[in-house]
């Protein structure tokens, strides 16, 4: 594989990766099938420092479930009593019962199940897509805490392994007295959290849009007579050190927040500023590189493609078709009155007529080297012989393989068909557009859109800068054209019948470089009656084109020849043009 191609498919790859990373959450645990409208929970702190809760849970389902699982965090100091579940139906309240066994566990029971700090409640109702709502009803015992100079409840209402979004979440907590002055109350969790007095002794705590692995804490200080039987007592007094350290919680959240707003303000103007440069970047550099040249006038004025080899023809098209390629060069050397073949019994073999010369290019003289002389005797070499060469030289074989297939690619260079100049710019594009997408991901994750834009121009830049890495100069690109334009008139003589007139293109050129293409062979059956038995006499090569006989013979020996070559391509991903890695390092 050349460089070029080397140089697209691992970018490709790269791109593919950060692609798939960023359109999936890197932890996934809950079916995105289920969410939650909204999450109401009344609660009620007693005077004994037990916290009464009720929750009304509203399950958004779009497919077949058959149950759902709410889980309470506790700590080591406290039992959670008392839980019911109910589910509300046409506003009435069903009771369901409590199973001791989940595997034959039915509709309309629950199970409970203790794991170190959390009791996780399983509610069996079948669902086939709709709303389901249910009431969860519980006691957390000695909740609240007592100190010398204060009353404390601190409690985590949704915990930050919750795997579901929410929609809307509130919290009513209704204290055992009305509030006063040593009454406040702190709300830990989300920025767009808020939480104030409903009520003289109602605490109201509101969020809405709460994603996946959030938690949601309430914490209120009170006077400690609030819960004269509390068991769960401490002489300290800490009301100010509570405070202090709420208050530094603030204020450290504040910092947070206007350190986000700066970066946000930050990121928003990276990316319109890169958007503006890359947009103007590219209307430039598209305007600089736009061909001069009229192709469809100068492909119109002489459609017939220079006759240079199949192997060229090949790798200037990106058609490559090994078998197909072996056996048209083989038959373009016979063509030149360089190679022969003759049918041996059960073999064919191939001669060398004419020694090579300055009219052959450097890959044609390195094929007849290869085959004849390295193979060979010197003189002519049977298909046999390259069959039992390959596999018992395999690693050579493949290696002087890619080698002529590096001097075809090497010859199209040469030519000037590929305009190598731009390829500079097809790197500095790919790091661009790296560098884009570096940044369009930051500003999303921040929730900013205009993340959206660097992120196009990445996209755009990134396929504009693979096209410069094998961009075509004016003359290439012309030629490009028109063997596309011969593989389109090929595939359409499927329809037609093919008569003299027909004939767009030189019969011997037509022939060898259809086969080349991997054009389907049956094809070329058809030009049959368009040639005539004056033109078979001179031409031998065209009886391994014509007849199919003599044309699967051919086929099937160079195929078997040439094994090693198809199962390193088979065992290789992604690229009809495959190479050892040893030669594409050299390449």
């Amino acid at each position: 594989m050349c460089k070029i191609e080397n140089f697209i498919k691992k970018i490709s790859i790269v791109s593919l990766i950060f692609i798939v990373l960023l359109s999936f959450p890197l932890k996934i645990h809950a079916d995105d099938s289920i969410s939650i409208s909204r999450w109401l929970i009344e609660s009620e702190l007693l005077e004994n420092g037990d916290l009464y809760i009720e929750e009304y849970i509203t399950f958004d389902l779009t497919k077949k479930f058959n149950n759902v699982f709410r889980e309470i965090v506790f700590n080591k100091y406290n039992e959670i009593n008392n839980i019911k579940v109910y589910e509300i139906l046409e506003g009435k309240e069903i009771e369901y019962g409590k199973t001791n066994d989940k595997k034959k566990a039915d509709s309309g029971v629950f199970d409970l199940e203790t794991n170190k700090n959390k009791k996780i409640i399983y509610i069996y109702s079948h669902s086939k897509g709709d709303k389901k709502t249910f009431k969860i009803q519980y006691t957390i015992k000695n909740l609240a805490k007592k100190y010398k100079d204060t009353g404390e409840l601190k409690y985590q209402f949704l915990g930050e392994d919750n795997e579901i979004p929410i929609d809307f979440f509130s919290v009513n907590i209704k204290l055992p007295q009305n509030k006063d002055n040593r009454v406040k109350v702190f709300s830990h969790g989300p920025l767009n959290s808020t939480i104030n007095f409903k009520d003289e002794n109602l605490i109201h705590i509101e969020t809405e849009d709460i994603p996946k692995n959030t938690f949601i804490e309430g914490r209120v200080l009170f006077p400690n007579k609030f819960i004269p039987k509390s068991s769960n007592s401490s002489d300290q007094n800490v009301y100010d050190k509570i405070l202090n350290e709420e208050n530094n919680l603030i204020k450290e959240m504040e910092n947070k927040k206007i350190q986000k707003n700066k970066i946000i303000k930050i990121l928003t103007y990276t990316s319109l500023i890169t958007t503006g440069i890359g947009i103007i970047g590219l209307i430039l550099l598209i305007s600089i590189l736009r061909r001069k040249v009229n192709v469809h006038e100068k492909i119109n004025s002489n459609i017939i493609p220079e006759d240079i080899t199949p192997a060229v023809a090949c790798y200037l098209t990106l058609s490559y078709k090994n078998i197909n390629i072996i056996i048209a060069t083989i038959l373009d050397l016979v063509r030149k009155n360089y190679l022969k073949i003759e049918e041996k019994p059960a073999n064919l073999n191939i001669i060398k007529v004419e020694n090579e010369n300055d009219q052959l290019l450097e890959h044609e003289v390195f094929f007849i080297n290869w085959i004849i002389n390295n193979i060979g005797t010197g003189n002519s070499v049977d298909i046999e012989s390259i069959g039992q060469y390959s596999r018992n030289y395999s690693d050579k074989f493949l290696d002087d393989f890619n080698t002529w297939q590096s001097l075809a690619k090497k010859e199209t260079e040469k030519r000037g068909y590929f305009n190598t100049k731009v390829r500079r710019c097809g790197h500095l594009l790919a790091i661009i557009s790296f560098i884009f997408f570096i940044i369009s991901i930051a500003t999303l994750a921040y929730g900013v859109i205009y993340g959206l834009f660097p992120l196009i121009i990445s996209i755009i830049t990134f396929i504009y800068g693979l096209t410069l890495l094998s961009r075509k100069t004016d003359e290439g690109h012309i030629e490009y054209k028109k063997w596309k334009k011969f593989i389109k008139h090929m595939k359409n003589t499927k329809k037609i019948d093919i008569t003299e007139e027909y004939l767009i293109y030189p019969l011997d050129m037509t022939l060898i470089y259809a086969l080349a293409f991997g054009i389907d062979k049956n094809l070329l059956y058809k030009f049959k009656n368009s040639i005539s038995d004056i033109q078979l006499i001179k031409n031998p090569w065209m009886y391994w084109c014509l007849f199919s006989e003599n044309r699967n013979i051919l086929y099937e020996s160079v195929e078997k020849a040439f094994k090693p070559v198809l199962n390193h391509n088979n065992n290789s991903i992604g690229n009809r043009k495959k190479f050892s890695k040893k030669k594409v390092d050299n390449i």
